[in-house]
């Protein structure tokens, strides 16, 4: 036991904290808002991006510390040692440094925003009196009815406002000279626009909730406004069944809508606000009432939320739209694929590999569309995670079952903040008498598998890394293999025969599906590259992933590095590796790639001989949570000119010199310095598209 812990300790120095890494991800989105060279608009995305991406953090990891610290103040992370408070005061410290950059940055876009003839009012502009006019009508007769008041009094305690719910905060003095506090919540955005364009000019506009700041004094007329401010609280989101809510109803789907309600209802964790004065009073009866401290506030000098800037786009002229967007990229059809053909045929005959963003999902949308009607197909099965809304996908999931085919849908209701869209689709599909089911108590199913049977006993599977989700396909970069191949079908039959069943796959000669098998086949994949360098022969490791956080896999990569493995990681988000380091990572390099779009295919290699490489793509990042706590699939990949695509497609991620940082000995990422070429990999992927079987080489 002591030489375990000996060992542990000493590979701390290769190791970093997860929420560290998390944020040190996050300031590489706020990177892509501050580089001018990226396009106006899509700076001010990419600020969209950092905030939900910084509230989604606090509402689920920062929860996660904030209820350790309640069990278990002694508690310490099992990598780097750092206790619960140590882990809360560096978020705290380094949220509020990257807010600083977040605020400086907002006001650089802003005023890019104004040379276009878009003009955010601020609280210093002078108004044309029609304007005031205007605004003023609009605020009495649209907003003000649908504001419901609330003053803090012995008889009226403090309200509950939900989740992100924006609200106006007012310290009052009454006529005797006492304070009080009101509020005044922003009415549903359903039943008011968020931004509200003046008479004089369309291109200025001003938000609801900054109107709602400006006329507050018209609401509690019979108070002195003392101070005021714009605030949001974000709340505690760490929730899973353990709540208690599973063992209280045994339907899986109410269950599910009961966590989402509750959800709103969790502790507040932070209190983010907007106040052109300082608001002591106000900032210390929400500290009071909400039980926190001050370092769980932090000023904004710009909206609370950014779902305004969808609204924003109609106000631009649109001949200025190429400077401040991205251009436009039409994905390609699926390489290797005649849409227009008998699909299954097709697939039959050859494996087909596609590439997302780059190659249209419409392969895979109309090879099930066109499975609802063949007479050959008998049954449909398919995990969904997280469905587009109005999704082609599920409308031939339910013109199969209507026609008669037997239609096995796995929804996952426990998908992270889509648990309302979820549980509405599964309504869906009941009703259309699809075979609905919820997954494994406890597990959540996170493959993203298809399985289209034919009455010939043949089977067409399609493996993916990425959801099936016609939106997300043209923003996320994601891999997913359709095949035909009998080995691999039949191993997919069996992971829905398990789920089924509520039962773990237990033995599978090509697949790794977790939670049984994976992570224990990842190691000794590691270890056989282990061996051949311990035999003096060349040994590789190359993996593109979201996140890497499990221990043991890590310490596997120690001891490959250690033996003279040579190891290059692409971890896009969270790594709590670190590279370089004397004696343990010296042979191991890590990259992150952020960029247009969201990086999000695994991609696994083992090997440095193409002839005896080993290829993988998966659905689960190297987590603790995917390879332990999961369902997930990876898929090996047998076909020559799929195995040559996804060697390109690493090769260009790892030539990129645009999109690309790489973190040194020390945890800190640095921009990879472009050469005489640059070379953005999504740019290259998307120019190359029907060339990516050929060998890519870079524009310059």
């Amino acid at each position: 036991m002591q030489n375990t812990q000996d060992a542990q300790d000493a590979n701390v120095d290769a190791f970093t904290n997860r929420e560290l890494s998390w944020l040190q991800f996050n300031e590489r989105v706020l990177e892509e808002a501050e580089s001018p060279s990226i396009p106006t608009f899509e700076r001010l995305r990419f600020l969209s991006i950092f905030m939900g991406n910084l509230d989604e953090f606090f509402r689920v990891r920062v929860g996660m510390l904030g209820d350790q610290l309640l069990l278990d103040d002694d508690w310490k992370d099992n990598q780097t040692k750092m206790t619960v408070n140590q882990q809360l005061n560096y978020v705290f410290r380094a949220t509020r440094r990257l807010i600083k950059r977040f605020n400086e940055t907002y006001q650089q876009v802003n005023k890019e925003i104004r040379k276009y003839g878009v003009i955010h009012i601020e609280s210093t502009d002078k108004l044309e009196k029609k304007d005031e006019e205007y605004l003023r009508r609009i605020f009495k007769f649209k907003i003000a009815p649908l504001i419901t008041p609330f003053i803090v009094e012995k008889k009226h305690p403090m309200p509950f406002f939900e989740n992100d719910q924006i609200i106006v905060g007012c310290t009052l003095i009454t006529k005797n000279g006492n304070n009080r506090f009101g509020f005044l919540p922003v009415p549903n955005p359903n039943k008011v626009e968020r931004i509200i364009c003046l008479p004089s000019n369309p291109g200025k506009f001003i938000l609801v909730e900054e109107l709602i700041l400006f006329y507050a004094d018209r609401v509690f007329h019979k108070f002195t406004i003392e101070d005021k401010m714009i605030f949001s609280v974000v709340r505690n989101a760490d929730i899973d069944e353990d709540d208690g809510l599973y063992d209280y109803d045994p339907n899986f789907s109410d269950t599910m809508a009961k966590i989402v309600e509750v959800r709103n209802l969790r502790a507040p964790i932070m209190i983010k606000y907007q106040a052109n004065d300082a608001v002591p009073k106000l900032i210390n009866y929400l500290a009071r009432s909400n039980y926190l401290f001050k370092r769980q506030f932090f000023e904004y000098l710009t909206p609370l939320e950014f779902n305004y800037i969808s609204e924003l786009e109609p106000l631009f002229d649109k001949k200025m739209k190429p400077k401040l967007y991205f251009p436009i990229r039409k994905p390609v059809k699926s390489l290797g694929l005649d849409e227009n053909g008998d699909l299954i045929n097709q697939i039959s005959s050859k494996d087909v590999l596609v590439s997302y963003p780059f190659e249209s999902i419409s392969g895979m949308v109309n090879l099930l569309h066109q499975a609802a009607k063949d007479e050959r197909v008998t049954e449909i099965s398919m995990t969904l995670y997280r469905a587009s809304k109005h999704s082609k996908i599920v409308e031939s999931l339910i013109k199969a079952s209507k026609l008669g085919k037997k239609v096995t849908c796995i929804v996952e209701l426990r998908a992270r903040f889509d648990e309302e869209n979820n549980i509405e689709l599964s309504d869906q599909l009941s009703k259309a008498g699809v075979n609905v089911l919820y997954g494994l108590p406890g597990y959540k199913v996170h493959s993203k598998l298809l399985l289209i049977e034919l009455s010939n006993n043949q089977k067409i599977a399609l493996i993916g890394t990425g959801n099936f989700n016609e939106t997300t396909a043209r923003f996320y970069t994601d891999v997913a293999l359709m095949t035909a191949n009998a080995d691999i079908a039949s191993e997919v039959k069996q992971v829905f025969i398990n789920i089924q069943a509520e039962s773990f796959v237990q033995q599978a000669e090509h697949l790794l599906v977790s939670p049984l098998l994976m992570k224990q086949r990842l190691i000794e994949l590691i270890d056989e590259e282990i061996e051949k360098a311990k035999s003096g022969l060349s040994a590789r490791i190359v993996m593109k992933m979201n996140s890497l956080t499990e221990k043991d896999l890590m310490k596997k990569f120690i001891e490959a590095s250690q033996e003279g493995v040579k190891i290059e990681l692409i971890v896009r988000g969270i790594c709590c590796l670190i590279p370089g380091v004397p004696g343990k990572t010296e042979n191991i390099k890590i990259r992150s790639i952020v960029g247009r779009y969201l990086e999000h295919s695994r991609i696994f290699v083992f090997g440095a001989k193409e002839e005896s490489r080993k290829y993988y793509i998966s659905s689960a990042d190297i987590m603790t949570r995917n390879l332990t706590g999961r369902v997930e699939v990876a898929t090996p990949i047998y076909d020559k000119d799929a195995r040559k695509k996804l060697a390109w497609i690493l090769k260009t991620c790892l030539a990129d010199n645009v999109n690309a940082s790489e973190q040194n000995s020390k945890g800190k990422y640095k921009h990879v310095k472009a050469g005489k070429v640059a070379i953005d990999s999504q740019s290259v992927l998307a120019e190359m598209g029907p060339k990516s079987e050929k060998e890519a080489k870079p524009k310059k």
